[in-house]
């Protein structure tokens, strides 16, 4: 973690210089020569000014001069129209009723729609991206998009956490392009290289973050290239068939990335904007390493004197908070929407004993002729074996089913992920690697056919329900093996405020850091999936046996 500290140390920014470039030095000039008030033309410290009370600032010069700088650039804010736009009680009162939490100092004021962002600042090459939002049904934000975006325009370090589903990915996205479009007159002629860097841990949560730009940048008149890190790309940029030179904002997961900066076919000296999304995950394990020599990376060639970090996720581990505190400037703002450690207020949470393995099996058959399983379904497994081994169980039963995991070819996977949400496929049995990120519309069920081994990877399965403001289900079968797992889930489901807790359950203690370590790295063994009784397995494997030895001595005949 000594890389994080030299990071820490290199990424100091001068809140003076930067807080004034949002000032609009035309506007001051006009105001100055009509305005002879002295409260008016009274200067007030723009470090201070985070309540947008001020009505005018007398040091056009000043600004003027600062905004000429590439380096600073930024979206200037519009200081006449702040007391129109939202009063420090009434943000006061979004933040109660969005249930956020946030630490840090001057965090600035929320917006209650996105017109206030027309309002507050001068967006005058922006009316396509809002218009856009309008066409993709985004009317008003929500609660972390109200928050994340004036934050991230006014270029501050943010750690926010929110729940599945709650539009975390448009919360970034959004005043990235603001920024990138406010900027692109200047820079249209000279591109000057990657300005964005979006890292994801896995290609579906990528290929999706692509997605939503694409429909943020539909029609714009000033070029904004946005580039995902393929196999194609990377390919492409490994030979010197292209150059990043040109791109703005890159989508890439960590380990493609850090095979081009190892050999130095990626160069991220412009970078202005760094995004870990599900960081949670990327500050673990593997990933770990691979972000850690990105960052080394960035600062040993990034050229500009402020670089901002932003970390997304659902779940904030301690683990997650310690590392941000040396990756982020000081004055990074920590954003909690609703509980950290909770599911969507939106999903009904259950519990189903079934006993044994066997029993889950009978239960998920029991569901299906009961009529409870109403399309579309997604189901958990722990493993890929098991995860087959479901499929084929579940495959003559009268459903249009599909498995996906990590054995499967991209465009296997995306295949399935495409016919899966136009409707083809009913019910998708997967692994982990769909828990994260990917947005299903209208999810109806979800099952952890097998309890997962921590209360972060339950909360991201469960979240593929219950998006965008729809109700959903997430239904947990548990055998009498899942007792210490099972205790993380329970506490999920009391912080969601859940219904569906039996007195048992609300006794159950929290579980234990050891109990923690041993889930991570030993899950639970479980019996092989299958309706076949055991002696028939047993005398199928006998005869298999006899049959390879007898060829074998015929062989050595």
């Amino acid at each position: 973690m000594d890389i994080f500290r030299v990071l820490s140390r290199g990424a100091y920014v001068n809140k003076n210089a930067t807080n004034k470039k949002f000032i609009n030095s035309a506007r001051a000039n006009d105001e100055i020569d009509e305005g002879k008030d002295s409260k008016l033309n009274q200067e007030i410290d723009q470090e201070l000014d985070f309540f947008h009370k001020r009505k005018i600032v007398n040091k056009a010069k000043k600004n003027a001069a600062e905004s000429d700088s590439e380096s600073e650039e930024g979206v200037e804010q519009n200081q006449e129209n702040d007391e129109e736009d939202i009063t420090v009680e009434e943000a006061h009162a979004l933040r109660k009723s969005h249930k956020a939490k946030i630490q840090g100092e001057d965090v600035p004021l929320p917006i209650k729609d996105f017109n206030h962002l027309t309002a507050r600042y001068n967006l005058s090459n922006n009316e396509k991206l809002l218009n856009n939002l309008v066409d993709a049904g985004f009317v008003n934000p929500t609660p972390i998009q109200s928050e994340c975006i004036p934050i991230i325009l006014n270029n501050r370090d943010l750690l926010a956490c929110a729940p599945t589903g709650s539009g975390k990915t448009l919360a970034f996205l959004i005043p990235l392009f603001i920024q990138l479009l406010t900027n692109s007159t200047s820079q249209k002629k000279n591109k000057t290289g990657i300005k964005c860097l979006i890292i994801s841990p896995t290609k579906e949560l990528a290929t999706q973050i692509f997605n939503e730009s694409a429909k943020l940048s539909k029609g714009f008149n000033l070029s904004v290239n946005v580039k995902m890190l393929t196999k194609s790309l990377a390919g492409k940029l490994r030979n010197d068939v292209m150059t990043d030179q040109k791109i703005d904002m890159l989508i890439a997961t960590p380990s493609r990335l850090v095979e081009l900066i190892t050999n130095e076919k990626i160069k991220l000296g412009s970078l202005r904007y760094l995004v870990f999304d599900e960081a949670d995950k990327l500050f673990e394990g593997d990933f770990l390493k691979q972000v850690d020599s990105i960052i080394s990376h960035i600062e040993e060639t990034n050229n500009n004197s402020h670089l901002t970090k932003l970390m997304f996720s659902a779940t904030i581990p301690s683990h997650v908070e310690e590392i941000s505190k040396t990756v982020m400037n000081e004055d990074c703002i920590r954003l909690i929407i609703g509980n950290k450690q909770a599911a969507n207020a939106s999903i009904e949470q259950k519990l189903v004993f079934c006993g044994n393995e066997d029993g889950k099996l009978l239960a998920i058959r029991n569901m299906i002729l009961n009529g409870e399983i109403k399309p579309p379904v997604i189901i958990f497994l722990q493993s890929i074996i098991r995860a087959k081994a479901l499929f084929h169980e579940l495959l003559y039963e009268n459903l249009k089913i599909d498995v996906i995991h990590s054995e499967r070819t991209t465009t296997q996977r995306n295949q399935i992920i495409d016919d899966f949400k136009q409707g083809k496929i009913w019910v998708l049995i997967c692994t982990d690697v769909l828990a994260r990120g990917i947005d299903f519309k209208n999810v109806n069920l979800v099952i952890n056919y097998d309890v997962p081994t921590s209360s972060a990877n339950y909360i991201h399965r469960v979240g593929r329900t219950g998006r965008n403001g729809m109700t959903g289900t997430a239904v947990t079968f548990y055998t009498k093996d899942d007792v210490t797992p099972l205790k993380s889930i329970i506490n999920v489901m009391k912080q969601s405020s859940s219904n569906n807790l039996e007195g048992w359950m609300e006794n159950m203690g929290k579980i234990s850091k050891k109990e923690k370590k041993q889930m991570k790295f030993k899950p639970i063994e479980r019996k092989k999936i299958s309706t076949v009784p055991g002696a028939v397995v047993h005398k199928r494997k006998m005869k298999k046996q006899m049959i390879q030895h007898s060829k074998k001595v015929h062989n050595d005949k």
